[in-house]
């Protein structure tokens, strides 16, 4: 009997960690499109899950999702490790500039020297972990005809992705790439979040990047 109890005890808490995750979230796409509009980007153009897979389609209609065995159980939590693209646009100098923010709910996989994915217990202590966004911005001239990201490397970086990461300019073929990390917690409300966001356009004019002469962030 006890050990029924327990497992009802365990099972409220699931109920209680997928409310928060929604309530999570939620939140997460709000900051996310506030962000967006605030930069003067009129759409989300898309979103990538990274850290494990998609969950993929099958053939039969009857059963439109692919469950197999061994496939992770972090294939079902796709807001775990997830970027969003904000998009593109071009300058009056014919420059490019490409926006992309990644959401790491949870860095403690990449604070542990040699974790595996699909063991927890190899992760950093919830409390030694963060949650954070990476702003990955790209100028890229017009007569560079290809970018040269490779995203799911920057993405999957120990070292970007780490919670004591703080912000790096790299320049490649041509293309300067900024990447900014911020704590979650620093967009709390509206006045913290705008903060945060001038933080993030000095740092884009500062090491010249983008100089965003049409935003105006008033806190």
């Amino acid at each position: 009997m006890e050990n029924i109890e327990e497992l009802k005890e365990a099972l409220c808490d699931v109920r209680r960690a997928h409310r928060i995750i929604y309530s999570y979230q939620a939140r997460m796409l709000d900051l996310i499109k506030f962000i967006s509009a605030k930069l003067n980007y009129t759409r989300i153009e898309g979103a990538t899950k990274y850290f494990s897979n998609d969950i993929r389609k099958g053939r039969r209609e009857f059963a439109p999702l692919q469950i197999f065995e061994n496939m992770w159980a972090w294939d079902f939590i796709y807001p775990y490790l997830m970027e969003y693209y904000i998009g593109e646009k071009k300058e009056e100098n014919g420059d490019w500039i490409a926006l992309s923010i990644i959401q790491y709910s949870d860095t403690g996989y990449f604070e542990m020297e040699g974790a595996s994915h699909t063991k927890i217990d190899s992760f950093a202590s919830e409390e030694n972990s963060a949650s954070k966004l990476l702003f990955i911005i790209e100028k890229k001239p017009q007569e560079v005809k290809n970018s040269v990201w490779d995203i799911k490397n920057i993405v999957m970086d120990k070292e970007y992705a780490s919670k004591n990461f703080k912000f790096s300019v790299v320049n490649k073929n041509g293309c300067r790439q900024g990447l900014y990390s911020f704590p979650i917690e620093r967009f709390i409300d509206e006045k913290s979040s705008l903060q945060a966001l001038q933080e993030f356009l000095d740092f884009c004019k500062n090491n010249d990047i983008v100089d965003w002469k049409n935003v105006l962030i008033r806190y």
